[in-house]
């Protein structure tokens, strides 16, 4: 019969063929995932890599201690031509260094050691083996911190009957609860997501079920593609058919990610009630369980230790969630709804980077998912330079020990903040988040949010120089305003600020406006130059916090974090250049395969003439201003600053930077309790630690003016070209055609023809008054 239809005969075989094949696919599944299971186990820890330092010409290698960096990267020192890889020779003119990897790129050849030629420190030549000019060389990236456990499930696993049921009624009713009936997927819920995805364009909801929770963070890759999902599917198939629901449920219940303290993750539920609750997994109370299951979907989002209020919020709608489903009763609800969120805080190592690996974690949990739950091998390669890092731990750990003792007391300790960046690479290269990572994961450097105070001045300084570029008023460094008192209406009635102690100003250059932190004098500049120009500038350079064009916004009343101001600073450090946020190049697999891939991003936002001459105004805050304890403090080199102190006294920043490095260190109480300490006696003391430790061997190289700048020699209190006569002289910078034309009229060479000259300009002007 068959043989008479050849077609349903080839039909037959085809479908023989099809079902072997999926009959023999999924038994192949089926030996996999419990040999996956079986072996999940063990694996490679995840890895966080500092920064490449780059050496080119010009870098002095006392100063980025580049025979430490060796060390710390486990080169040898040898005697004579170096002749395998990792290993280095060393004499006052010459390091010639065989770098442990032969390429760096596709391009460059380095399979011999490089001879890097010093003049007074610094890199003169570099010459590869072969003889050829080379521009520049990378280290190797150094290891900064790794996910401490090298196992990928829970330190201490239970046997469901050892979990709460409460806790297991939660995680269902939170992560799928339609967990007992279906057969690993849930049809349903993929159909919801699917519907998401399309209106996102993307994929912005997964619809997992456990069991796919189970497969994906076991087998699979964090990239998001429909290959992925179906793979995923498939697995999730096959762990249904060798493991019971108990089984599986157990397997989640151990492995799943609950948070971290410090750079060690917590993995599964005993875990996670030890540290949180102190307590078994057995022994969690129904608010407990609800509070435990509700931060598995987003971790760091609910993060218990650092945001007690989102947990609750989360954790009341996974009550309600367990109520609907009939899991407990209408009364129970209401008593857990009402109970308050009590916490215990778990053992945390106190490396202060952890604040960085935390920071880099959040900035990367939406591309990661969590489908990085209980993976291991990742390689984070970030920003962040070891050596500067170590800088930086130091300066604020002993800089607020010093503090500390002329501080005001207050009931919770002083604490700091401190951000370094590259200004030529726009790259974070330090952060420090708090005094101490053990007693407290909150990340200043991110996310405190304070008022900068005179910090913010300078974007005031911006505006005014702006205008010169636009043909409006012709502001320049050595105009001069009225420092006398000023009082200007606002919604609240009239507002009249006054200057540090009270002190009384007459006219003074908008240098020493800058230099000597005058809001008498800055808030009258603001007001001519405008204030929604203020804000303007302010926006220009990278500023993003809300602001409001008002008087009080001169003198820096809007809150900002140390990392937006640090980034503010560094668009003038950079000529200009604005960059956005960056601390992370990549994240792979452990062989490799690219999971997020970042670029650099930065535009000219101010145009380079205004910004060098804003740096060249904060060279003199530390030189004869406010933040002239620098040098008392060894910082005898050029650097741009300025101090910050807020109403209270409850902010200390100073802000520096120089083309390096841009530093910005806060200093104050969380709760804004009076620290007793100005700018100048907070801040400055942590970040002249860092720049005295970052140019340990040398200053900076100069300054390069842009073209388009002119100097002049003027009286700084008149802030007129300088005669013979004058006491004090200043060499003051200028846009090309904007320096004065008239000498200083305090200290005429020629007082008789100077008064002379004087009465003919009056008379005109009476004369001209006349025929108006």
């Amino acid at each position: 019969m068959i043989r008479r239809h050849p077609f349903l005969f080839t039909a037959l075989i085809l479908a023989v063929v099809v079902i072997g094949g999926l009959i023999l696919h999924i038994g192949y599944l089926y030996v996999e995932v419990g040999k996956g299971i079986a072996e999940g186990d063990g694996g490679s820890p995840t890895i966080f890599y500092g920064r490449s330092l780059e050496i080119g010409k010009g870098l002095h290698l006392g100063n980025v201690h580049f025979t430490e960096r060796l060390n710390r990267l486990a080169y040898k020192r040898v005697a004579g031509k170096p002749s395998a890889a990792g290993t280095y020779s060393q004499d006052e003119k010459h390091i010639r260094i065989f770098l442990h990897r032969n390429k760096i790129d596709a391009d460059t050849d380095l399979s011999g050691p490089v001879d890097i030629g010093l003049q007074d420190g610094r890199v003169a030549t570099l010459t590869s083996s072969a003889g050829k000019e080379l521009a520049s060389i990378k280290l190797e990236p150094e290891e900064i911190g790794r996910i401490m456990s090298m196992k990928l499930d829970s330190r201490h696993q239970v046997q469901l009957s050892a979990i709460s049921p409460y806790l297991q009624d939660a995680v269902i009713a939170s992560e799928d609860s339609h967990f007992y009936s279906h057969f690993g997927l849930d049809v349903l819920a993929i159909g919801r997501a699917f519907v998401t995805d399309v209106k996102a364009q993307r994929f912005a909801e997964g619809g997992s079920t456990i069991t796919q929770q189970l497969a994906k963070n076991f087998f699979l890759s964090p990239k998001k593609t429909v290959a992925r999902k179906l793979r995923e599917a498939e697995l999730a198939v096959a762990l249904e058919l060798r493991y019971s629901k108990k089984q599986i449920l157990e397997m989640y219940l151990n492995k799943i990610y609950l948070g971290q303290t410090g750079i060690d993750r917590i993995y599964g539920v005993e875990d996670a009630a030890g540290i949180y609750f102190s307590k078994h997994a057995r022994d969690l109370s129904l608010e407990e369980a609800a509070l435990l299951a509700g931060i598995i979907h987003a971790p760091n989002r609910y993060a218990l230790l650092r945001n007690p209020g989102a947990a609750k919020e989360r954790r009341n709608k996974v009550l309600a969630r367990m109520q609907k489903l009939d899991m407990i009763p209408e009364a129970e609800f209401r008593r857990a709804t009402a109970a308050p969120v009590k916490l215990t805080s778990g053992t945390a190592p106190v490396h202060l980077s952890s604040y960085f690996i935390d920071y880099i974690q959040r900035i990367t949990k939406e591309e990661m998912g969590t489908e990085r739950l209980y993976h291991t091998g990742y390689h984070y390669y970030t920003t962040l330079d070891p050596v500067q890092q170590v800088m930086a731990e130091e300066a604020v750990t002993r800089g607020l020990e010093t503090i500390g003792r002329t501080a005001r007391r207050a009931a919770e300790p002083l604490q700091a903040a401190l951000v370094a960046i590259d200004p030529k690479t726009g790259t974070v290269t330090a952060m420090v988040g708090g005094r101490n990572y053990g007693q407290t994961r909150f990340n200043r450097a991110v996310d405190a949010k304070r008022q900068p105070g005179s910090a913010f001045k300078p974007f005031v300084l911006l505006a005014a120089l702006s205008q010169s570029l636009a043909g409006k008023e012709n502001w320049t460094l050595s105009t001069r305003v009225s420092g006398e008192p000023i009082s200007l209406p606002t919604p609240e009635g009239m507002w009249s600020p006054s200057n540090f102690e009270d002190k009384q100003y007459g006219m003074l250059t908008i240098r020493k406006t800058i230099e000597d932190s005058v809001n008498t004098a800055t808030t009258r500049l603001a007001n001519d130059v405008g204030f929604q120009n203020v804000l303007d500038a302010a926006r220009q350079a990278g500023i993003k916090s809300p602001l409001l064009p008002v008087p009080s916004l001169a003198l820096g009343s809007f809150e900002v974090t140390p990392l937006e101001l640090a980034y503010a600073y560094a668009t003038l450090a950079a000529g200009g250049f604005r960059y956005d946020p960056f601390s992370l190049y990549s994240v792979t697999m452990a062989d490799g395969e690219p999971i997020i891939s970042r670029r650099l991003k930065r535009r000219q936002a101010l145009d380079p003439r205004v910004a060098y001459l804003t740096g060249y105004a904060l060279e003199g805050v530390l030189d004869r201003g406010t933040a002239k304890d620098a040098r008392s403090l060894k910082i005898d080199f050029p650097v741009s600053g300025k101090t910050g102190t807020t109403n209270g006294n409850r902010d200390s920043w100073f802000v520096s930077y120089t083309p390096d490095v841009v530093c910005a260190v806060w200093v104050g109480y969380d709760a804004g309790a009076d620290t007793g300490l100005t700018g100048a006696a907070g801040a400055l003391r942590i970040n002249a630690r860092f720049l005295r430790a970052f140019y340990s061997q040398a200053g900076p190289e100069p300054v390069i003016a842009p073209q388009g700048i002119e100097t002049a020699l003027v009286d700084p209190e008149s802030g007129y070209l300088a005669t013979v006569l004058c006491p004090q002289t200043f060499r003051e910078a200028y846009i090309a055609g904007t320096a004065p034309k008239e000498t200083c009229p305090d200290h005429p060479v020629n007082p008789v023809m100077d008064a002379l000259r004087s009465k003919i300009q009056d008379a005109k002007e009476f004369l001209r008054g006349l025929f108006k």
